[in-house]
């Protein structure tokens, strides 16, 4: 199935998908959502990803699978100068385990070198078995070991 995926930008019709995901128990865990996880605020982050993209401060992307969002992968901290980005992605619960991550996480590594972006480093918490796995899948090789305090680091060349 995951050779039905597709990046794309997102779309104020993907909204659902993202409140959905910033009230989703495992993916809070695991990552920083708004303090405001309304509609609205969902609709005014998508309407701001085409800025944060022109001044190349982060680049997201829709997983998606016959037009449907099912999760999103996103680069941050993007450092043109050296190459380097963060990268860190999610999938809905209904959609886990399908090989949707590890699709377009893979495909994200060829939008990043477009923004001159070579090496990407990704900070997996130490419980995160599922994002574990997908980085190990698409080639991320463990930097640092983590631990309570700490996360994983991996890292893509």
């Amino acid at each position: 199935m995951a050779d039905e995926v597709t990046l794309r930008p997102w779309r104020v019709d993907d909204t659902p998908a993202l409140v959905a995901a910033w009230h989703d128990g495992a993916i809070v865990a695991e990552s920083t959502p708004p303090p405001d996880r309304s509609a609205a605020a969902a609709r005014r982050w998508i309407e701001g990803c085409d800025v944060r993209e022109q001044r190349v401060l982060a680049v997201d992307r829709v997983i998606d699978v016959a037009g449907a969002c099912v999760g999103e992968v996103g680069l941050s901290d993007i450092d043109q100068r050296r190459g380097v980005a963060l990268i860190g992605w999610w999938v809905g619960a209904e959609h886990r385990g399908r090989g949707f991550a590890v699709a377009g996480v893979a495909a994200m590594a060829e939008v990043a070198a477009l923004f001159g972006v070579t090496t990407l480093v990704a900070r997996i918490g130490i419980d995160n078995t599922a994002s574990v796995r997908v980085a190990e899948r698409v080639g991320f090789m463990l930097l640092r070991a983590g631990s309570e305090a700490e996360p994983h680091v991996y890292v893509h060349r």
